[in-house]
């Protein structure tokens, strides 16, 4: 997955796998959550011929280092897509009635 050379702004990969903890962690609850799932693919976009991947198999994806390494021609890819339930942070939330601005 790129995600971790674009967040770390690196191309060091030792450097990419520092973060590996704290992505493993969010990509697990926010897959928990629906807002995003993992897939694996011949190609990517992996989502379009792959299979999502759920349960103790993306546990152990997620928290192994050399999954989210670069790979020159991989046999395999990882990708994210957005889940069902994508909306619940992608839209700003309903603004409350009690602090909507006064009708004129």
């Amino acid at each position: 997955m790129a995600l971790l050379a674009d967040w770390s702004e690196s191309e060091d990969e030792e450097e990419w796998e520092r973060h590996v903890p704290l992505f493993s962690d969010i990509v697990s609850r926010w897959c928990r959550k629906g807002y995003i799932d993992v897939y694996e693919g011949p190609e990517p976009p992996a989502w379009m011929d792959g299979r999502r991947i759920t349960g103790a198999e993306l546990d152990r994806l997620l928290a192994d280092p050399a999954a989210w390494r670069y790979r020159e021609h991989p046999d395999s890819v990882f990708g994210l897509a957005l889940g069902e339930n994508v909306r619940e942070i992608a839209e700003p939330p309903e603004e409350p009635e009690a602090l909507a601005a006064p009708a004129r």
